[in-house]
This record gives structure tokens, C-alpha cells and sequence, in this order.
């Protein structure tokens, strides 16, 4: 049988030989069932969080866990808001428990080093607050040796990555959702999900800056997307890849420098610094 990084994928004494004998890092992607315009499928966010997850954890023998594909509300200045049929969400303690739940379950099977990899911009306080929470529920019952890392996957692009993908200059973090950058990174890593054909011809959304309850959905382009994905190419979501990929590696070496799971050999390149911060997803 094949060596699989899939926790679902593995017998119970696979994952146990993995997890808490050879001291593999335990993935847990994050996302969001969201609308994402005509052309995405619902679950970009975590489709895509999963697929950096298992490329990352491939070059790393770690393993990944089935994935939360649920987020927090979908908000209208990142997101487009909660008002779209099949965005389907959690309330903010709802998302926290359950992170908070999962992580003390992985920490009882053995894990010592655990990696949440989020997809959903509106997710990261909650995700935050079950983290801590589970972190001081382990210290309560003793010195378990529990590690934690919090990232979402593209949490930082290059500045001359931008320059490249946007020529004429980049619109901004707030209206990259279903944008040029999630449309091209699932043009590479999942081509059949996506219709070009659909992608709309909406100006981009020019929000107010300060949100009002209940949303005002005048707000919005009425096909969810924020900004124009026109431009986006297959090439452009390669180039993506590679580097969120890089970037999810190489922060798994730094938080976890001395863990069983970054065999020798199979460690990633070094890369120039990042400064830019991501798209919303």
C-alpha cells in the first residue's frame, strides 16, 4: 500500500505509529462553505486549504486531518456576505469549540505538534480562541509538550509575484475574493471546478469603509464576486502554489525545528523573505 498523508486514509495503528512514534505534525485544514461567484465551487476555501495542507505535509511526512469545511459568517467587505444561498455557517463559539475539540482529541492520540492551515479570513479570532483554549486545557493536566501553529496558507505573496500578476497594480486585499487569485489557483490545482465562462464582467465592489447590521446587500455585486477574475490563467495559480506551498513548508520548519516529521532530505529550499499579505479567501 502506499504511504498515504491522509489521517482518514490510514488504519488507527498507522496513524498511531505516525502521530505519536515517529512525531508527525498533524495538519488541520480550515475553511469555509461560501459562495465564491458563479465560476468557484462553494468550498474553494477549503479545497484549497487541503490541497496546500497535503503538498506541504507530503514534503514533511506529516500527516493531514479531514478538513473543518465549515467557517465563521461570511462577511460583506471580505466575503460577500452571509446573505447568498449555500453559504452555510458557524456561529463564532461554534467554530471555536470545535477547533477547541478537535485539538484535544489530536493531542490524546499523541500529537505534540499540530498545524491549523486556514483557508477563511473571517475564521482566524475563532480559530485563535480554540487554540488557546485547548493549549491551557493540555497545561491543566500537566506538562504535555503542546504546540500549536495558526497560519492561513498564502499568509504572505512576494511583492514581485504581484507586480507580476497585476501589471497595471494590485486593486487590494479586500476585493481579492473570488478574485484573480483564488480564480487561478484552482485553474492549476483543480481545473474542472471552474468556469471561465461564468466569471463576471461586474466593475469591482466599492464598499463604505465600516460594515451595518443587518448587511446591506446593495453593497455587493449581486454575483458575490468583489473584483474582476477575467485575467486569471492556470500559469498565474502555478506560480501561487509554488510559493504558498514554500511558504506553509518552510513556517512548519520554523515553529517545529525539532520534530520527528521534517525528515532528513526532505526538507524544503530556502526562499527570500515575504512581505505582502494575502488575498481574503
Amino acid at each position: 500500500m502506499r504511504r498515504t498523508v491522509f489521517m482518514s486514509e490510514m488504519s488507527w495503528i498507522e496513524y498511531r505509529e505516525r502521530v505519536a512514534t515517529e512525531g508527525a505534525v498533524v495538519l488541520l485544514p480550515v475553511g469555509a462553505l461560501e459562495q465564491h461567484g458563479p465560476h468557484l465551487p462553494l468550498g474553494t476555501d477549503a479545497i484549497l486549504a487541503t490541497e496546500m495542507a497535503r503538498r506541504a505535509a507530503e514534503r514533511l511526512d506529516g500527516v493531514v486531518a479531514p478538513p473543518l469545511t465549515y467557517g465563521y459568517k461570511s462577511q460583506p467587505r471580505t466575503g460577500g456576505g452571509n446573505h447568498f444561498c449555500g453559504t452555510t455557517s458557524l456561529d463564532g463559539g461554534t467554530l471555536t469549540a470545535t477547533v477547541h475539540d478537535l485539538i484535544r482529541e489530536f493531542a490524546r492520540h499523541g500529537a505534540r505538534r499540530i498545524a491549523v492551515i486556514d483557508g477563511h479570513y473571517e475564521n482566524q479570532m475563532f480559530l485563535t480562541e480554540g487554540i488557546d483554549l485547548a493549549i491551557r486545557d493540555a497545561r491543566a493536566v500537566g506538562p504535555a509538550g503542546l504546540r500549536v501553529l495558526k497560519m492561513r496558507y498564502c499568509e504572505t505573496i512576494r511583492p514581485e509575484t504581484l507586480a507580476r500578476i497585476f501589471p497595471h497594480g494590485f486593486p487590494g486585499l479586500d476585493l481579492e475574493h473570488a478574485g484573480v487569485l483564488e480564480t487561478a489557483l484552482m485553474l492549476h490545482l483543480f481545473p474542472d471546478r471552474v468556469d471561465m465562462g461564468q466569471v463576471p464582467n461586474d466593475p469591482p465592489a466599492a464598499p463604505p469603509p465600516y460594515d451595518v447590521y443587518p448587511t446591506d446587500t446593495s453593497w455587493i455585486p449581486p454575483t458575490g464576486v468583489l473584483s474582476p477574475a477575467k485575467t486569471a490563467t492556470a500559469e498565474i495559480g502555478r506560480l501561487l502554489a509554488d510559493e504558498c506551498v514554500e511558504l506553509v513548508v518552510r513556517s512548519l520548519e520554523a515553529a517545529f525545528p525539532s520534530s520527528g516529521a521534517l525528515a532528513p532530505g526532505r526538507r524544503a529550499a530556502s526562499a527570500p523573505a515575504v512581505a505582502t499579505r494575502p488575498p481574503h479567501t
